[in-house]
């Protein structure tokens, strides 16, 4: 028996997602990120294979670690370290707890192997959802939204941790390891796997 239609990731998603490749400058990826009004785009491989996301936060803040022009710097440098995924068909619940578990906004959404079908986003799962798949999730992805919004809104200690949170309040919630690249350190980064 499939999934009820709207309660699944594929019904919500955005299809047409822009993306930039590992290799481009940081300007590159700004100006796309301007120009289309988005904090966030997918880094795919020449492939088409989702390998990292780059945020308007990394991008300032190779720029203020490094010193350098944006011109000079690649999305490779500086995109993110590990990638959180989920796939079409998986239900929204299960694309909430994800963003929780890595407190992310934003998680590509992937084939089986890995081509980038399209983004679902906090905002999806709040506004897209059919009124009957949210009134059949509500507890469980309101709930989970809220989760989501708080996980990901935790300031950052000093030494890059995210603050201490209260277990008893966010139950799901696992601080997530600092992700980042240490950009003052230009030092390249290993490709990880796609997590989901």
């Amino acid at each position: 028996m499939g999934k009820a239609q709207g309660n699944r990731v594929g019904d919500v998603m955005t299809a047409e997602v822009l993306t930039c490749h590992m290799d481009d400058t940081l300007e590159r990826a700004a100006q796309l990120l301007w120009e289309h009004d988005c904090g966030c785009l997918p880094v795919v491989d020449a492939g088409g294979i989702a390998r990292a996301m780059i945020t308007d936060r990394d991008i300032c803040m190779a720029a203020y670690t490094t010193g350098r022009p944006l011109s000079l710097l690649r999305v490779e440098d500086s995109m993110s370290a590990g990638l959180a995924i989920c796939r079409s068909e998986e239900s929204l619940g299960n694309a909430v707890e994800r963003m929780i578990k890595h407190q992310v906004r934003r998680l590509p959404v992937v084939d089986d192997v890995g081509l980038l079908q399209g983004i679902v986003s906090l905002s999806d799962l709040a506004c897209r959802a059919d009124e009957k798949a949210a009134r059949a999730l509500q507890d469980h992805v309101v709930a989970g939204s809220l989760d989501v919004l708080r996980a990901v809104s935790r300031p950052r200690s000093k030494q890059g941790d995210p603050a201490p949170l209260n277990i008893k309040e966010l139950p799901n919630v696992r601080p997530r390891a600092n992700t980042r690249p240490a950009l003052a350190a230009n030092s390249k980064k290993s490709h990880k796997g796609l997590i989901s």
